[in-house]
């Protein structure tokens, strides 16, 4: 995703003619188109350029030090790199086919660097300079709805600040942080008429996951609303009709079972049709539900980076009010926490309704500089108070690690297992461990833990060629399990600092 001229997505005046040869008319186009950027589009430049360094910088080094996870980082490395070595990408991390998780052919665009060796560390680069790039699309939104260069600079330095948007690339790896920035891409190129970014960003952004295709969908009725009705029951019925292929038939066909996240409502129902009868007919248990205190809490982390000028443009913020709907509705507790994926395209609803709220009131000049003042005050304060920045709160609580915990004898227990073997890693030396067709989350595939659907079809632990734990964050059952394990059919090969490491030496007895 090109950011090296933010200006020239708008035209440019220059049509590259003159005298000289080709190769000197295209230098000169070039050096006209960075002559028409105007300095807040190079402040903003600086800003994600400084964005970016640092969460680059932070995120590696959560990697580097093993304190990333198998859920969700160790789920797509594996999964990218079956898919570029042309084997089967059923995830053992998971217990999944890859597209039996979720949709996301996106991954698709990775295999050529995973060809090349990339891992976890360009996952990383690759969120980072996405999520930063989502800062763009906010100043070309808001300079062409504000018609004001700097307050659209203030706005995109307002979703760098944004502490949602900063968490996301400290969960990293995950599709949903990188369906934000062509999301919001593909909203400006329809609010200004460029269909064929429109077409380019919309498909990059529904790649990502399959629940952007909702929102893509609420931009169609946006667009339907703005006048161009044929266009946007065109961009309305091909986002649903994704929604349908890639839920009702790519991933029932990958699982052998059905989008088993239409489950994840209690009570309520286990499909969306259901779900919706239900809230239509039991509107005081859905009120109950939308104003429990842990929902409340979640408004409030949400909307008050934006000083909740969302709720000035409410049509507009429905962009994210499909993936709303479902975090206020799950019962799936970290749906409604605002650090994590499932706050993603909520996010880039209340963005969207930012700018064009400010857009509706802001009827004059001063008017609109004064709200965008406040939302970059609130931006500003919430970043220190809830972000893990290095001028939040949280920085230095333990969230990076920022002082190594026996870096050594992690990096010498990684080497110690064979390349390619079948091991079982304790969820954070997985992530060192993934590029192989079998690894499992220990104590999987001895214990069911967060494998499959219902955990069928567990794998047969005679398989596993080695086990890597840290006995300090073991539970006491696991422990057991791996005492048992070492009496018979495991022995230790390296043990230090509790980092213990085990390479089998007899199958288990047949029963």
């Amino acid at each position: 995703m090109t950011t090296a001229a933010p200006e020239a997505a708008a035209g440019s005046t220059d049509d590259g003619t003159g005298s000289g040869t080709a190769p000197d008319r295209r230098l000169g186009h070039l050096i006209s188109r960075i002559r028409a950027v105007s300095t807040p589009a190079w402040v903003l430049l600086a800003l994600m350029a400084l964005w970016s360094f640092e969460f680059i910088r932070l995120g590696w080094l959560r990697q580097s030090r093993f304190a990333t996870f198998s859920f969700d980082l160790g789920i797509y490395d594996q999964g990218l790199w079956l898919l570029a070595h042309g084997k089967d990408p059923f995830v053992t991390v998971r217990g999944l086919e890859l597209f039996g998780h979720h949709v996301n052919p996106i991954l698709l665009l990775f295999v050529p660097a995973s060809w090349l060796g990339a891992g976890p560390g360009f996952l990383l680069v690759v969120q980072v300079l996405v999520q930063a790039s989502g800062a763009l699309a906010v100043y070309l939104l808001a300079r062409d709805r504000l018609h004001d260069r700097w307050l659209a600079c203030a706005l995109g330095a307002a979703l760098l600040l944004n502490p949602t948007y900063q968490w996301l690339t400290w969960e990293f790896f995950h599709p949903d942080a990188l369906a934000i920035a062509p999301l919001l891409f593909a909203y400006w190129a329809a609010r200004t008429g460029r269909w064929r970014w429109f077409a380019l960003f919309a498909v990059l952004a529904a790649a990502c996951k399959e629940d952007v295709a909702l929102s893509l969908a609420v931009i169609g009725i946006l667009v339907m609303v703005w006048g161009s009705r044929r266009r946007g029951l065109l961009i309305a019925g091909l986002s649903i009709a994704w929604y349908v292929v890639a839920t009702r038939l790519v991933i029932p066909w990958s699982n052998g079972i059905g989008p088993f996240y239409d489950t994840f409502f209690g009570n309520l129902g286990h499909n969306p049709a259901q779900v919706a009868g239900h809230v239509v007919t039991h509107p005081k248990e859905a009120f109950d539900l939308a104003t429990a205190s842990d929902r409340v809490e979640w408004y409030r982390r949400m909307f008050a980076p934006f000083a909740f000028l969302p709720l000035l443009a409410l049509p507009i913020f429905a962009v994210g009010a499909p993936m709303f709907g479902v975090d206020v509705l799950s019962s799936f507790p970290y749906t409604r926490d605002f650090r994590y994926h499932y706050s993603a395209l909520v996010l880039a609803g209340l963005v969207l309704a930012t700018v064009e709220g400010i857009a509706w009131v802001g009827r004059t000049p001063m008017i609109r500089r004064v709200l965008v003042g406040v939302v970059l005050v609130a931006a500003l304060v919430t970043s220190v108070a809830w972000g893990p920045s290095r001028f939040g709160d949280d920085y230095a609580t333990g969230i990076w690690p920022l002082h190594s915990d026996r870096q050594s004898a992690k990096e010498a227990a990684v080497a110690a297992v064979s390349d390619g073997a079948p091991t079982s890693a304790i969820y954070n030396l997985l992530p060192h461990l993934a590029h192989r067709e079998q690894i499992y989350d220990f104590p999987v595939p001895w214990r069911n833990v967060n494998w499959g659907v219902h955990g069928e079809h567990l794998a047969d632990p005679a398989d596993v060629q080695w086990i890597v734990v840290d006995r300090r964050i073991i539970s006491a059952e696991d422990a057991a399990l791996l005492d048992r394990l070492l009496q018979r059919q495991f022995r230790v090969v390296f043990e230090r600092d509790d980092i213990v490491v085990a390479h089998r030496v007899s199958r288990p007895r047949s029963r």
